[in-house]
């Protein structure tokens, strides 16, 4: 009871514990996909209404309207996406020596029922889940964890992106690279979009499902196209 008492009169401790809990739930070996995940957002939010009787820290309730909150997700999508497939992808790609691994879903091409589970399963777990556990989750933790200081935000967008990206490392080092650059772009959207949570959600669901698309058409090639086409290679 006493250290109950403790952890409740010790916000940064309970803030902590909180989130080694939430995410360390991401490794246990009795769930899996997508119903890890599921999980994960039921007790974030859970946890965020316990603290706060609301999900405005978390991004869910943000002042920006719905028609605006999609348009800057979709016009987000149509900028970055060639820049990362056609540039930054394949300067990973060069500094590696390898290329992300995508073999994980190989099954997904041309079958139908497969790619309309992985759809709406990506949809949930990484559209929704990621976004609400490795920005809003994560960003109102770590914004009671850590002191105040200069950086402080700069600071929790990179570790944003570092948590985010430890679990890609089935990708390889050039996945994993490039999940961490995905990670630091959600993050520093995430706020610069005065912490609209919805807006990463289109965002990410939009990348995700291109992403799952062209597995289905057998054409993930497609994020090595650059690499002969302008890097030489």
């Amino acid at each position: 009871m006493n250290i109950f008492k403790q952890l409740t009169l010790n916000p940064k401790t309970l803030a902590l514990l909180q989130f080694i809990l939430v995410y360390s739930f991401i490794f246990n070996p009795w769930t899996s996909f997508p119903y890890t995940f599921i999980i994960i957002i039921i007790s974030v939010l859970i946890i965020t209404y316990w603290n706060d009787t609301s999900l405005k820290r978390i991004g869910l309730q943000p002042k920006t309207s719905f028609l605006k909150t999609i348009g800057t997700g979709l016009l987000l999508f149509l900028l970055l996406e060639p820049i990362l497939d056609f540039i930054i992808q394949p300067l990973v790609n060069k500094l590696t020596g390898e290329v992300a691994n995508y073999s994980a879903f190989k099954s997904v091409a041309h079958n139908f029922s497969k790619f309309l589970k992985y759809f709406v399963f990506i949809l949930i777990s990484a559209g929704f889940g990621e976004e609400i556990l490795f920005r809003g989750f994560l960003f109102r933790q770590f914004s009671i964890i850590l002191p105040n200081f200069k950086f402080k935000t700069a600071v929790i967008i990179v570790l944003s992106a570092v948590l985010f990206s430890i679990p890609h490392l089935y990708q390889g080092i050039s996945g994993l690279i490039m999940t961490f650059i995905f990670g630091l772009i959600f993050a520093t959207v995430y706020v610069k979009t005065n912490y609209n949570l919805w807006v990463t959600i289109v965002l990410h669901s939009l990348i995700d499902s291109m992403f799952i698309t062209l597995a289905y058409f057998d054409k993930l090639n497609y994020y090595e196209l650059a690499n002969s086409l302008f890097f030489g290679y």
